[in-house]
Protein backbone atom coordinates (compact mmCIF):
# COMPACT_ATOMS: atom_id res chain seq x y z
CA UNK A 1 0.00 0.00 0.00
CA UNK A 2 0.90 3.77 -1.05
CA UNK A 3 0.71 6.37 1.44
CA UNK A 4 -1.89 7.93 -1.05
CA UNK A 5 -3.74 4.72 -0.47
CA UNK A 6 -3.64 5.32 3.04
CA UNK A 7 -4.58 8.81 3.71
CA UNK A 8 -7.51 8.50 1.06
CA UNK A 9 -8.69 5.61 3.39
CA UNK A 10 -7.72 7.80 5.92
CA UNK A 11 -10.10 11.24 5.02
CA UNK A 12 -12.58 8.50 4.28
CA UNK A 13 -13.02 7.02 8.03
CA UNK A 14 -12.42 10.03 9.18
CA UNK A 15 -15.49 11.30 6.94
CA UNK A 16 -17.52 8.07 8.31
CA UNK A 17 -17.12 9.19 11.76
CA UNK A 18 -17.90 12.59 11.32
CA UNK A 19 -21.20 11.75 9.61
CA UNK A 20 -22.27 9.38 12.39
CA UNK A 21 -21.33 11.76 15.54
CA UNK A 22 -23.62 14.17 13.23
CA UNK A 23 -26.26 11.29 12.64
CA UNK A 24 -25.72 10.63 16.59
CA UNK A 25 -26.41 14.19 17.33
CA UNK A 26 -29.40 14.95 15.23
CA UNK A 27 -30.64 11.53 16.88
CA UNK A 28 -30.41 13.30 20.25
CA UNK A 29 -31.91 16.62 19.27
CA UNK A 30 -35.16 14.40 17.89
CA UNK A 31 -35.82 12.23 21.12
CA UNK A 32 -35.10 15.51 22.92
CA UNK A 33 -37.52 17.10 20.90
CA UNK A 34 -39.87 14.54 21.36
CA UNK A 35 -39.53 13.73 24.90
CA UNK A 36 -40.43 17.81 25.27
CA UNK A 37 -43.66 17.55 23.11
CA UNK A 38 -44.98 14.51 24.87
CA UNK A 39 -44.35 16.17 28.29
CA UNK A 40 -46.40 18.97 26.98
CA UNK A 41 -49.15 16.64 25.91
CA UNK A 42 -49.38 15.20 28.91
CA UNK A 43 -49.91 18.33 30.76
CA UNK A 44 -51.98 19.44 29.05
CA UNK A 45 -53.96 15.84 29.42
CA UNK A 46 -53.70 15.99 33.39
CA UNK A 47 -55.17 19.65 33.15
CA UNK A 48 -58.20 18.47 30.96
CA UNK A 49 -58.43 15.52 33.45
CA UNK A 50 -58.45 17.83 36.66
CA UNK A 51 -61.08 20.12 34.76
CA UNK A 52 -63.53 17.18 34.35
CA UNK A 53 -63.02 15.88 37.86
CA UNK A 54 -63.78 19.21 39.29
CA UNK A 55 -66.42 20.18 36.46
CA UNK A 56 -68.27 16.52 37.91
CA UNK A 57 -67.81 17.35 41.33
CA UNK A 58 -70.04 20.77 40.71
CA UNK A 59 -72.41 18.50 39.71
CA UNK A 60 -72.51 16.65 42.30
CA UNK A 61 -73.11 19.30 44.70
CA UNK A 62 -75.35 20.98 42.29
CA UNK A 63 -77.76 18.03 41.94
CA UNK A 64 -77.80 17.76 45.89
CA UNK A 65 -78.64 21.67 46.22
CA UNK A 66 -81.45 21.24 44.02
CA UNK A 67 -83.00 18.31 45.23
CA UNK A 68 -82.69 16.30 42.14
CA UNK A 69 -80.13 13.70 43.47
CA UNK A 70 -81.49 10.02 42.58
CA UNK A 71 -78.99 8.90 45.91
CA UNK A 72 -80.95 7.34 48.31
CA UNK A 73 -78.06 8.47 50.88
CA UNK A 74 -79.56 12.09 50.30
CA UNK A 75 -82.83 11.08 51.57
CA UNK A 76 -84.52 12.38 54.42
CA UNK A 77 -85.32 9.28 57.18
CA UNK A 78 -88.86 10.30 57.14
CA UNK A 79 -89.56 9.58 53.36
CA UNK A 80 -90.85 5.57 52.99
CA UNK A 81 -91.31 3.89 50.24
CA UNK A 82 -95.15 3.41 49.75
CA UNK A 83 -95.37 -0.01 49.24
CA UNK A 84 -93.41 -1.18 52.49
CA UNK A 85 -95.45 -2.96 55.08
CA UNK A 86 -97.55 -0.51 57.37
CA UNK A 87 -99.10 -1.37 60.44
CA UNK A 88 -101.98 0.82 59.75
CA UNK A 89 -103.53 -2.10 57.19
CA UNK A 90 -102.79 -5.12 59.29
CA UNK A 91 -106.71 -5.92 60.35
CA UNK A 92 -105.54 -9.69 61.25
CA UNK A 93 -106.70 -10.74 57.55
CA UNK A 94 -104.41 -14.00 56.85
CA UNK A 95 -102.04 -13.47 54.12
CA UNK A 96 -102.31 -14.65 50.62
CA UNK A 97 -103.10 -18.26 49.87
CA UNK A 98 -103.40 -19.51 46.13
CA UNK A 99 -106.83 -20.96 45.67
CA UNK A 100 -107.01 -25.07 44.73
CA UNK A 101 -106.96 -24.98 40.75
CA UNK A 102 -110.44 -25.61 39.37
CA UNK A 103 -109.92 -28.78 37.16
CA UNK A 104 -108.67 -32.02 39.38
CA UNK A 105 -106.98 -33.97 36.75
CA UNK A 106 -103.98 -33.81 34.40
CA UNK A 107 -100.52 -32.89 36.10
CA UNK A 108 -98.14 -33.22 33.75
CA UNK A 109 -98.63 -30.29 31.08
CA UNK A 110 -99.48 -30.35 27.53
CA UNK A 111 -97.22 -30.69 24.90
CA UNK A 112 -96.78 -27.94 22.13
CA UNK A 113 -98.64 -28.49 18.71
CA UNK A 114 -95.96 -29.98 16.61
CA UNK A 115 -95.41 -27.23 13.90
CA UNK A 116 -96.18 -28.84 9.85
CA UNK A 117 -93.13 -29.14 7.33
CA UNK A 118 -92.91 -26.21 4.96
CA UNK A 119 -94.82 -27.27 1.17
CA UNK A 120 -92.04 -28.51 -1.10
CA UNK A 121 -91.13 -25.90 -3.95
CA UNK A 122 -91.79 -26.65 -6.87
CA UNK A 123 -89.63 -24.93 -8.53
CA UNK A 124 -85.87 -26.12 -8.79
CA UNK A 125 -84.72 -22.38 -7.64
CA UNK A 126 -87.09 -19.15 -7.12
CA UNK A 127 -83.97 -16.95 -7.86
CA UNK A 128 -83.66 -18.19 -11.50
CA UNK A 129 -84.30 -14.64 -12.75
CA UNK A 130 -81.75 -12.21 -10.47
CA UNK A 131 -78.87 -11.34 -12.39
CA UNK A 132 -76.45 -12.78 -10.02
CA UNK A 133 -76.93 -15.89 -11.18
CA UNK A 134 -75.84 -15.34 -14.71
Amino acid sequence: MSADDTSTMRTTLDSLVREQAERRGLRDQRAKEIKASAQEFMTKQVHTAERYVEHRRELGERKTKSGWSTDRSHAEPGNTSAFEESAGFDDGAPAFAPEPSARPGRETPRRAPRSRPAPADDEDDAFLNNRWRE
